[in-house]
């Protein structure tokens, strides 16, 4: 084995190579199994990710790792609940589920709908749009602080904090100890925010799911507020900063492709499978972190028991071994099972909300702007190596077109 296979994913990590890391995986998934230089373990090949992803052997909990490699961001905090495994972590997504039901998500439609109406409607008169700034960002963080009953005036406040929190959680910012401390202060603050608003929450009912939660007459066991905490903490982030990289992700790749947006204004009902095939294609997370439990084996390496592992999303998702000619971007693609919301008891949570988000704005910006043309291709990327998108999308355009 050559060094440089078995550094690859140190490689995925320089902000360098952020704008195209496929050619990296390609290398990866010529040994499905690697170990690197510092005892992390990288999974690359689709069978051997989706293998590791339901196997009760690879623990999401990073206590349960090495601790040089999974420092927790805040020394002694019991992390959220899809860090955790069973059984707290099933109990707590049940919290979450009994509210988050599917009935609640489809219900939103009309309401993801008004919000992109406003937004593209203040763009009338322009002639650039930054899809991140002006579109894709605003859109799931007004449909998350409505869903969980946060106020949305509040957003200034918590998107400072979220940006150096998700900094603080890159792994390839694992030694920064300047990096690491503003993380952890803007977790302190961030738990401290949703605690007052908690306590607001639980002298006085509102609408959101987090009042549901909180005064629900169903619950098999009253939550604690330390984990009500960090629950809320986490739907607030993860309920929009995948769905921001989703959503203009999707837009860079059709202003690639101009051939499938005009097929998307033409035929709106092929939004679905094309917002599959941009999860498989450019997904918003790229890796996730295991750790082993015991000793286990895998296309025939043995990652010893306390392993840290790396299980490469991106990189599964574009393996030819599954899917032909994976480097084709190809709405119409039949049967894609891609791994981007992860598989198993740990399968996202806001998928359906993702997806409905998606594929909305998708149709609206289609059927809305006429004559998109990127500004900047690459577009400026966002530091992080596990939540990869663009930093801003700049698009010039004719104009944005009136509701009809």
């Amino acid at each position: 084995m050559s060094v440089t296979q078995k550094n690859l994913f140190d490689r995925v990590l320089d902000y360098a190579n952020r704008a195209n890391p496929y050619p990296i995986y390609e290398e990866m998934r010529k040994q499905p199994v690697v170990r690197q230089d510092d005892g992390r373990y990288v999974v690359s090949t689709f069978n051997e990710v989706r293998a590791a992803l339901l196997d009760p052997r690879f623990s999401v909990d990073p206590r349960k790792g090495d601790r040089k490699l999974n420092r927790p961001l805040v020394d002694g905090q019991e992390p959220a609940f899809v860090r955790l495994d069973p059984p707290k972590h099933d109990w707590l997504r049940r919290q979450v589920m009994s509210k988050f039901t599917p009935e609640l998500v489809s219900g939103l439609s009309p309401r993801i709908e008004e919000i992109v109406l406003d937004l593209l409607n203040g763009r009338r008169n322009e002639s650039q749009l930054d899809i991140v700034e002006d579109f894709a960002y605003p859109l799931p963080v007004t449909i998350i602080c409505e869903i969980l009953g946060v106020p949305r005036a509040d957003e200034p406040r918590f998107h400072e904090w979220t940006e150096r929190l998700i900094k603080g959680f890159d792994v390839g910012q694992r030694h920064n100890e300047e990096l690491r401390i503003q993380a952890n202060q803007a977790s302190e603050q961030l738990n401290s925010y949703m605690s007052d608003l908690i306590t607001r929450i639980q002298q006085q009912p509102r609408d959101g799911l987090l009042s549901a939660i909180i005064h629900g007459k169903q619950l098999e066991e009253r939550i604690s507020k330390d984990d009500l905490v960090r629950t809320a903490v986490l739907l607030l982030i993860a309920g929009h900063e995948t769905t921001v990289n989703l959503i203009t992700n999707s837009m860079l790749t059709l202003l690639r492709f101009p051939e499938h947006l005009e097929r998307l204004r033409q035929e709106p009902e092929s939004v679905p499978n094309l917002v599959e095939e941009v999860l498989r294609y450019e997904p918003p997370v790229q890796y996730v972190l295991r750790n082993t439990l015991t000793d286990v084996t895998l296309a025939d390496v043995k990652i010893p028991r306390g392993s840290p592992v790396a299980l490469m999303l991106a990189s599964a998702n574009r393996d030819p071994a599954r899917y032909p000619d994976p480097n084709r971007f190809d709405p119409a693609r039949k049967n894609i099972e891609h791994l981007s919301f992860g598989n198993g008891i740990h399968y996202c949570v806001g998928a359906p909300l993702a997806r409905l988000e998606a594929q909305i704005a998708l149709v609206a910006l289609a059927r809305r702007i006429t004559h998109p043309r990127l500004l900047s291709d690459p577009p400026p990327y966002r530091a992080s190596s596990l939540l990869r998108g663009p930093r801003h999308l700049p698009v010039s355009v004719e104009r944005v077109l009136p509701i009809v």
